[in-house]
């Protein structure tokens, strides 16, 4: 039986249920209202608040070493820190008016409807998915000063036992979990335990560490530098000074409130003896925690002897806190569950019903953006058996969960050493039944992770080697674990075992050596290690793993997790719009009409992806299946609003399989079975560049220097030479682009065009991207249209859509500060169409995007709006991000580019929003590889781009592909898929049979020649 009634939507109910919850919904909306003046209603937890906020600044040259740190702070100082706390403390604990009627209405209210509107707010802001963070648990020291009534993780010291792990104790747990596909590593230990055990504060000196908080920064800069792991620090009481040093090495910070009431401190109460669980130093902790702009995460305990009442108090100070401050990551709702040997052995344990009580009052306090979480292993009637361990699970989510907390493949709970962790696939299918997607996160969540200051919540220094770099490494575009090996421009040998290959801890080559220094507390790693570690037994025992046991961390191309249970059918607000799609698109070239199955001759959609689809189109609405007649359809399509192509992007599973299969169905009924490319070459005739975007490592500028290769600007003469060399080897295309030269002007392309069409005068020249032909018309102080006109009348045929990278200039303020704005890129385009040169279209994406599919979905609104306006768009090219050489990702300041999910569905949904008005979708075989570039013609594309004799922008980012795929290779992975190949022009036209029959009879390339772009160079080169 189940332990909750299924919630409900309240909106619009008026049943008893609704009446119910009326007066709940009307003290929460008061309290909202009444709130302290940082708090923004329900969902103020989403979202940081977006003030600057000042925090010490901690660089490596003012972290502390091995031999000083917070073990010397002044007794002033600790007296001043203390006054602080209190401060904090006095003003958190302050009510605020409508808590006390909140309060009574959460009590007043049946659990029910309590939990109905809690799971209502969570779908508000977790609509779909629930999340774990895979991890391995570290106890760094089982010491600690306190001695609470309910613990068994604190153990006195023991003769022959060692205090603390040693460095290489814990390096090696560590590497066991990134081996398992983990990302956090847990450190766990006693609050200072130098204070009250000597044995601790010798073992330490005797390692050359004056604290525990010392040895905690050395060890987690050791787990970061070594094994990419991602660092969560619950090391007790924290100060400021600490939890900035701290920040250093650690992904986040997290401190149990547990309880607010001094009744517990009483002699009896479960924290009588312990002065770190007095509510002042707790929410001082806090408070320290969100000055310095750490993510944090805190919590409650349930059943420890508090009442709900003080549950909710303990909750809104929580609340307090982070509408000042904005930090708080994550809320945690732990039952306790009584130990063998401790002071409440035979205290009763809450039931499922007051954790479930618990869980839904958090919600309803804490709004719908916060995440609330409950451990699967402490549940009550998790050990009972799968089908009640199931169902309660179910129930927990049916209170407002969204987040399991962390759970090991690896390691024990070293808190709960007798409650087990689940196994991930009981987890998955309990999760699945209650319609939710399980899936890995980070130990820092996505909304500070993806902030747009890289160093306002993660520490930065230090490049791609920093926290904050290595966190972003580890993420997909919706901030959580990437979980894959898979990246753009790797060779398709290094990825062969698929996108989800449970080694997505950190970065491919990143470990013990290569990359930058460490900062901060990461220069403490290796100081003191040389020291001997102290003799005797370990004191945690190391984890056994046997060959086989276990499970691991893995993230497939649909963006689920591998091995696991899912939803088995699409979201109805999916299906419904893939219906409405459908529904609305036209016959194509394959004569089918709307609605009618494709049936391609070649590979089929991913396994599922049409029975998926199949499935969503059946339970779609009848009133979306008639949108719109072919007619209309042909006209104007069906227009998509920014949200639905966001919700498409967002797609996983089932979602993922249903919007693959509908755009390999559009595809079928717009282009058919035939799959084209065109022969050209390109020609990128200088690196030299004025402008300094972030993403590139082409351009060679003021500062490039430590980039791969070096500057250069190729002579007029040997482009001519290559446009001929082009022709004589079947090409009816050359691609011209390069650096903006700061000797160039806009008489310079004109030259360039000369050049080529000296060398093969019957060629298609594509050339220069709205950013090089807005600045060619600035110097020449023409107009576009002037200047357009003359670079037709030069012999330019066509434009490259490149340069838009992505059209939001948020996203460009960061990836190209100073290059041409979305407006003057449209306006460059819109011109070019005016004056009869097409462009194609492009889209760069995977790498400091904030909200990702969003962003994407603006880029693709905006392209289709100028490609119905205009018709002069001739395809559109999705471009994911290659990471390696990138001066951002070498920054710190980007992720690895998109991760597999993300590619297929910038083709997919392309398809999708961008019909009918631009009808080739492209697959980029540089940045994808072949095999992946040619799989991708299940997803809505119909063709493979160029054969590219030579190519330089992608290699010179580390791709391993882009030197030339032969007419006679493409054409056979075409036909490996099961579709047509067939050689076009730049505009699909069909090329003369004597150039095709070239093609595929062609020489080698002749050495290139090119000068370097040093003194005079440019008197040699292009003649200014």
């Amino acid at each position: 039986m189940r332990c909750s009634a299924p919630p409900q939507r309240a909106a619009g109910c008026t049943g008893p249920a609704a009446r119910r919850t009326q007066p709940l919904l009307a003290a929460a909306a008061r309290h909202q209202r009444t709130s302290r003046p940082h708090s923004r209603g329900p969902a103020a937890a989403l979202a940081p608040p977006q003030r600057r906020h000042r925090r010490p600044r901690v660089t490596a040259a003012a972290a502390p070493s091995a031999a000083t740190g917070a073990a010397d702070a002044s007794p002033a100082d600790a007296g001043a820190a203390d006054a602080v706390a209190d401060a904090d403390a006095a003003r958190l604990l302050a009510p605020a008016p409508g808590d006390a009627a909140l309060i009574d209405s959460l009590l007043a209210t049946p659990l029910p409807d309590l939990m109905r509107e809690a799971a209502r707010l969570r779908d508000e802001g977790h609509p779909r998915v629930v999340t774990f963070s895979p991890k391995v648990f570290i106890p760094l020291t089982r010491l600690c000063r306190d001695a609470c009534g309910y613990c068994t993780f604190a153990l006195p010291p023991a003769p022959g036992r060692r205090a603390f792990m040693t460095l290489g104790e814990v390096v090696a747990v560590a590497r066991l979990g990134a081996a398992q596909g983990c990302a956090e590593a847990l450190f766990t230990l006693g609050d200072k335990p130098e204070d009250r055990w000597p044995e601790a504060a010798a073992e330490l000196r005797s390692m050359g560490y004056p604290s525990t908080l010392d040895y905690v920064a050395a060890a987690a800069a050791e787990v970061l530098r070594e094994t990419g792991l991602l660092p969560h620090v619950n090391a007790g009481i924290v100060g400021e000074a600490d939890a900035a040093r701290l920040r250093e090495v650690s992904a986040s910070q997290g401190l149990m409130l547990e309880s607010l009431s001094p009744r517990l401190a009483a002699p009896g109460g479960a924290h009588h003896g312990c002065p770190d669980k007095e509510a002042a130093p707790r929410l001082g902790a806090l408070a320290a925690a969100g000055r310095v702009g750490v993510p944090f995460t805190t919590g409650i305990l349930v059943g420890i002897g508090e009442t709900r009442r003080e549950r909710v108090e303990a909750l809104l100070a929580i609340k307090r806190a982070h509408a000042e401050w904005g930090h708080v990551q994550e809320v945690i709702v732990q039952n306790f569950r009584a130990k063998p040997g401790t002071a409440m052995a035979a205290h009763p344990e809450p039931p499922l019903e007051e954790l479930l009580w618990s869980v839904a009052a958090a919600r309803v306090v804490l709004g719908a953006g916060m995440s609330v979480q409950a451990p699967p292993n402490l549940t009550p009637a998790a050990e009972a058996g799968e089908e009640e361990a199931g169902e309660a699970w179910r129930a927990l989510i049916d209170a407002g969960i969204n987040d399991w907390g962390g759970i090991s493949p690896v390691t024990r709970d070293f808190v709960n050493p007798e409650r087990p962790w689940p196994h991930l696939e009981r987890l998955a299918a309990a999760t699945a039944a209650a319609g939710k997607l399980l899936l890995p996160r980070l130990p820092v969540y996505p909304r500070y992770l993806l902030h747009p200051e890289p160093g306002r919540w993660l520490a930065a220094g230090g490049g791609a080697s920093s926290i904050g770099g290595r966190a972003r490494a580890a993420a997909d575009g919706d901030g959580l674990l990437r979980g894959s090996r898979w990246f753009a421009g790797a060779a398709d040998a290094e990825t062969k075992a698929g996108d989800g290959d449970g080694a997505a801890a950190r970065p491919r080559g990143e470990g013990g050596s290569g990359g930058a220094a460490p900062s901060g507390a990461a220069a403490l790693s290796g100081a003191a290690a040389s020291a001997a570690p102290p003799a005797g037994r370990p004191a945690s025992p190391a984890p056994r793993t046997r060959p086989g046991a276990g499970w691991s961390i893995a993230v497939g191309p649909s963006g689920t997790l591998e091995g696991a249970a899912a939803p088995a059918e699409p979201q109805p607000e999916v299906a419904a719009l893939l219906e409405r799609i459908l529904s609305g698109a036209s016959a194509g070239a394959s004569g089918r009409e709307p609605g009618a199955p494709a049936a391609p001759r070649g590979r089929a959609p991913p396994r599922g992806a049409a029975a998926t689809l199949a499935a969503a189109r059946a339970a779609a609405a009848p009133a979306e299946a008639a949108h719109a007649t072919p007619s209309e359809a042909a006209r104007a399509g069906v227009e998509l609003s920014e949200a639905e192509v966001a919700l498409l992007l967002r797609a996983r599973g089932a979602d993922f399989d249903a919007v693959v299969a509908a755009a390999d169905e559009l595809r079928a009924r717009v282009c058919g079975d035939e799959v084209t490319y065109v022969v050209n070459r390109n020609i990128n005739y200088t690196n030299v560049c004025t402008y300094s975007c972030s993403f590139c490592a082409f351009s060679k500028g003021k500062g490039s220097e430590d980039l791969r290769g070096t500057p250069y600007l190729v002579p007029l003469e040997e482009i001519t030479r290559r446009a001929a060399e082009a022709w004589d080897r079947g090409a009816t295309e050359v691609c011209m682009q390069g650096g903006i030269h700061p000797d160039f002007t806009g008489d310079t392309y004109l030259r360039l065009l000369d050049a080529a069409k000296a060398g093969a005068p019957g060629i298609h020249v594509h050339a220069f991207s709205p950013l090089e032909v807005l600045q060619g018309a600035r110097t020449l102080g023409l107009g576009l249209d002037a200047y357009l006109a003359r670079l037709r009348s030069a012999g330019l045929g066509s434009l490259p859509g490149t340069a838009a990278e992505v059209l939001d200039d948020a996203v460009r303020a960061t990836l190209c500060p100073d290059k041409l704005t979305t407006a003057e890129w449209l306006s460059v385009a819109r011109a070019a169409h005016g004056a009869g040169l097409p462009t194609t279209s492009t889209l760069m994406f995977g790498h400091v995007e904030e909200d990702a599919p969003g962003a994407w979905a603006r880029h693709l609104l905006a392209l289709r709006a100028l490609a119905a306006g205009t018709g002069g768009v001739s395809e559109f090219v999705p471009l994911p991000f290659v990471h390696m050489q990138a001066p951002v990702f070498l920054r710190g300041g980007a992720r690895r580019g998109p991760t597999l999910r993300e590619c297929v569905l910038a083709h997919a949904v392309a398809r999708l929003v961008l019909h009918p008005h631009i009808t080739n979708i492209q697959a980029s075989w540089v940045k994808m590889g072949p095999e992946r570039a040619a799989a991708l013609l299940a997803a809505g594309c119909n063709d493979m781009g160029g054969s590219l004799m030579s190519e330089s922008i992608t290699k010179a980012a580390g791709a391993a592909h882009g030197q030339e795929l032969t007419p006679g290779r493409m054409e056979a992975l075409i036909r490996a898929a099961g579709r047509a190949p067939r050689q076009r022009t730049t505009l699909y036209g069909a090329p003369p049979p004597g150039q095709v029959a070239r093609s595929f009879g062609a020489a080698p390339l002749a050495p290139a020649a090119a000068v370097r772009a040093g003194a005079g160079a440019a008197a040699g080169g292009v003649r200014l």
